[in-house]
This record gives C-alpha cells, sequence and structure tokens, in this order.
C-alpha cells in the first residue's frame, strides 16, 4: 500500500467514528473538518499538488459549516 492509500483509509476511518460516535450533525462536520485538516498538514509532504488542490473546496465548505455552527452557537448563548 502507498503512502496515500494510509491517508485515504485514516481519513475513512476518521468520517466513520465520528459518524457513530456522534448524535448532532454539526459535531459531526466539526470533527469531519478536523480530520482532514489534520490529514492535509500531516500528509501534505507525500500527496500531490493536484490532489491538495482537489480537496480545498471541501475544506472551504467545511470551514463555511464551521463558521455558522460557531455562529448558531454564539446567538443561542447570547439570546439566553
Amino acid at each position: 500500500m502507498d503512502v496515500e492509500d494510509y491517508i485515504l483509509l485514516f481519513l475513512s476511518g476518521w468520517v466513520l467514528v465520528s459518524a457513530l460516535a456522534t448524535g448532532s450533525v454539526d459535531v459531526f462536520l466539526t470533527l469531519t473538518l478536523i480530520g482532514l485538516l489534520i490529514t492535509l498538514e500531516v500528509g501534505s509532504l507525500f500527496l500531490s499538488r493536484e490532489q491538495k488542490e482537489s480537496l480545498k473546496p471541501l475544506v472551504e465548505l467545511l470551514l463555511v459549516v464551521f463558521a455558522i455552527v460557531v455562529m448558531k452557537k454564539v446567538y443561542e448563548v447570547l439570546s439566553g
């Protein structure tokens, strides 16, 4: 197996465990973002430029979702 296969296996396992461990979509998407960022940071030496570029839209989408989740939680705290 190549390093790229191990990276994909780690990310798949992370998403699966996150899905099974959480009951909330907000927490699941946040954990998925964390796993993806860890994967990109640790595996950046082994991924090609094209692979990194193909993962950027997913990271950006998950960052937008994370920002929405944070804004929702801040609103809940401020509204009482």
